[in-house]
């Protein structure tokens, strides 16, 4: 008998047992700048609790950096910004994947695509995480997921 691993978090209790949805960082960033991204996400039903949602540690990075380097945010209001954004939504944070040498599946995935360097280890983290689904605006991040047998939903553009 496998046992399932739960989380108590506030007073829900969640476990193995969910879908797990992985957040890339232009859901983050338009949920933290346009009002109307966050009624979309309420809206299509990506909140808990129909949605178990998770995001990486570089894709927090990715939506800090962003933030503030594209829309003027002090390193403050970015980091206010993206924990509102985590808890409003019950976004949790998932641990750092320690880079391997099978990231050259994703790597070999993405060459086909023209796949950015950046997006390698942001993919990677989902896949070796078991993240079913991903949401995702970008074609080449969708592409290579699709072509690791990774879920999409597609984002739309908010700007």
């Amino acid at each position: 008998m496998v046992a399932k691993r739960y989380v108590l978090k506030g007073n829900l209790l969640m476990g193995d047992f969910f879908t797990k949805y992985g957040l890339d960082a232009n859901v983050l960033i338009d949920l933290a700048i346009y009002p109307h991204a966050k009624e979309y996400f309420i809206q299509r039903g990506y909140s808990f609790p129909n949605k178990f949602l998770c995001t990486l540690p570089q894709c927090i990075g990715e939506t800090k950096g962003i933030l503030i380097h594209k829309y003027n945010y002090s390193e403050e209001q970015a980091d206010q910004a993206i924990d509102n954004i985590l808890e409003e939504f019950m976004i949790e944070k998932l641990p750092t994947v320690v880079i391997e040498d099978d990231i050259k599946v994703i790597e070999e995935a993405g060459e086909q695509y023209g796949l950015n360097a950046e997006d390698v280890p942001i993919i990677y983290g989902f896949w070796k995480l078991k993240i079913n689904i991903v949401v995702v605006r970008d074609n080449d991040f969708e592409n290579t997921c699709r072509k690791l047998n990774i879920n999409t939903i597609r984002w739309p553009s908010f700007s």
